[in-house]
């Protein structure tokens, strides 16, 4: 597991995390996605650019597919928000501030 989600995840992170992990829920691999479109909002993706379990590529082509948009690309792994907090919040406040800018 750390291979692919936490190769970048800094050590005191990773010492400082919970000392038990929940298991995963499995309901998202069981349901079927039950709505007929997107919702009629901006959506924007991000991805980041080291994710070795859903690849920079496979993002970008599943964001055009499904909703017609390119990702926003940050440093960062799978665990992007412990890879690299400071840059997904300063991304997530840039779009923020977009977002009521209007």
């Amino acid at each position: 597991m750390p291979t692919y989600f936490l190769h970048d995840v800094p050590e005191a992170v990773l010492r400082e995390g919970p000392a038990q992990q929940r298991e995963q829920a499995q309901i998202v691999f069981k349901e079927p996605c039950r709505f007929d479109h997107w919702p009629q909002i901006p959506i924007d993706v991000l991805a980041s650019t080291d994710d070795r379990f859903f690849p920079l590529e496979f993002q970008r082509r599943v964001a055009r597919a499904r909703i017609g948009t390119d990702v926003e690309v940050l440093p960062g792994g799978h665990l992007v928000a412990l890879s690299n907090p400071d840059g997904l919040v300063e991304r997530l406040l840039r779009l923020e501030r977009a977002a009521l800018a209007g």
